[in-house]
């Protein structure tokens, strides 16, 4: 996990305790920044799941990348039969 992700789950952690410790006086404000808080701490997690790719699109990746690999063995196959065999 990169250094970003855990910044922001400290930031997270940071802005949901000081929303928790302020007076009764402040606590719509408290509620708010504790949810504010457990958002942005959140964030990595929910940001990787709505960017990660589907698992179509990985197979079908996946199928491209075999594709080219036999395509290249073909390839090498050819150039092997195109070569002389003396030398």
């Amino acid at each position: 996990m990169p250094l970003s992700a855990y910044l922001l789950n400290l930031l997270g952690v940071a802005i949901v305790i000081l929303g928790l410790n302020l007076k009764k006086k402040w606590q719509k404000l408290g509620i708010a920044l504790a949810i504010a808080g457990f958002l942005i701490g959140t964030s990595p997690v929910w940001y990787v799941m709505m960017n990660q790719p589907s698992d179509e699109e990985v197979i079908e990746y996946l199928r491209e990348q075999h594709e080219r690999q036999l395509k290249i063995e073909q390839m090498r196959q050819d150039r092997e039969l195109e070569q002389p065999s003396g030398y």
